[in-house]
């Protein structure tokens, strides 16, 4: 539903209350944090509030960019038609001027339009988009022809906003209180005073994209480990409590490597405060890796060479990131044993790794 040009004019000379929706994964909040900073940038006296699940907002509460955070609750308040009410009322009582959708669904945009937000910004994709954002851009992301955070900034050309790759970086905000809390931790675990440098693995994923080999991190753990300088602490999602107890299992025996995670999680600010005490974080393509870029940590990384899940939509935006050099030519899914060069990420060597740390130490 669009606007004249001649009223959008007027929205966007008169924006004050600006309202940034990202309701998914940390990784996809992760990758969307530079709008933030883009908004506080071109509109530094408009209120900036952004609306996340209740597990991220930890990692946003208190940040200079942002003035509040909103959760999002689709298992209690924001459930069901009742939850869809909800959120038509929350939005409307903060008399938001103007809301990017980062990721839309047709409750949320919907929401937004009946809320009466004047100034609606999202990707053009599904019907429900056309119908309900007047400033909406359309993209095609599955052509990749620009990385994630890249494609979040482009929204912003409908507030005036033109932003270059790489101007604004991805940020979080971890209290010193947790940070420090996470380093007597780390120290708990080994009585370690200092000295050695720490390297986090983190190997799980949700399954969006290929992932490295079980057996290679095994491998890189057990070749840190053996290095009286370095510890090694391997961290993992609270839903992974079968991978972390595999490892364990691989890793029986060998000193200098220490587990968090599973169900034993502490929220992802304390995941956060223990990835700012490494050296090096090693992980695949997955929300904790952004999370480690985040907070200005090296990293070492792999991708698949599938179009959609590639370094070139998804890599980290600091650090390395390793892909097999085949030529896949897939764009959307894995051939699986159809492929010639299946398994490829088995063509990431260890030693490879190992030498990507060491360089950096």
């Amino acid at each position: 539903m669009s606007e004249s040009p001649e009223k959008l004019g007027e929205h966007l000379g008169g924006i004050q209350r600006i309202l940034v929706i990202r309701p998914d994964r940390l990784g996809d909040v992760l990758l969307s944090t530079p709008v933030f900073e883009a908004i506080r940038h071109h509109y530094p006296k408009a209120y900036l509030s952004i609306f996340v699940r209740a597990e991220i907002a930890v990692l946003l509460k208190g940040s200079p960019r942002v003035d509040e955070v909103i959760v999002f609750d689709p298992n209690s308040r924001h459930k069901g038609l009742s939850g869809f009410f909800n959120l038509i009322r929350d939005f409307r009582s903060h008399r938001f001027d103007t809301a990017v959708v980062l990721q839309t669904t047709l409750t949320i945009a919907a929401a937004v339009f009946f809320a009466r937000v004047p100034l609606r910004l999202g990707p053009l994709s599904k019907l429900h988009s056309y119908l309900f954002f007047n400033r909406g851009v359309r993209q095609r992301r599955s052509q990749v022809k620009m990385h994630e955070s890249d494609y979040n900034l482009e929204l912003l050309r409908g507030l005036g906003i033109s932003a270059k790759p790489g101007q604004f970086k991805t940020s979080v905000t971890v209290s010193s209180e947790v940070v420090q809390r996470a380093k007597s931790w780390l120290q708990e675990q080994t009585g370690a005073q200092g000295a050695p440098a720490w390297i986090a693995v983190h190997p799980g994923m949700g399954g969006s994209a290929l992932n490295w080999p079980e057996s290679h991190y095994v491998e890189l753990v057990r070749e840190l480990a053996c290095d009286p300088a370095l510890r090694v602490l391997m961290t993992f999602g609270p839903a992974e409590d079968d991978l972390l107890r595999r490892y364990q299992q691989a890793l029986v025996g060998v000193t200098g490597v220490v587990f968090y995670g599973g169900a034993d999680s502490q929220g992802l600010d304390f995941l956060a405060g223990l990835l700012s005490a490494m050296k090096v974080v090693v992980a695949p393509s997955t929300g904790p890796l952004h999370l480690a870029v985040a907070l200005g940590k090296f990293v070492v990384s792999f991708y698949p060479p599938i179009r959609v899940q590639s370094v070139k939509r998804w890599g980290p935006l600091a650090g390395v990131a390793l892909s097999p050099q085949v030529d896949c030519g897939q764009e959307l899914k894995c051939l699986g044993g159809a492929c010639p060069h299946y398994p490829c990420m088995d063509l990431i060597k260890v030693q490879d790794v190992v030498k990507k740390v060491r360089d950096h130490l």
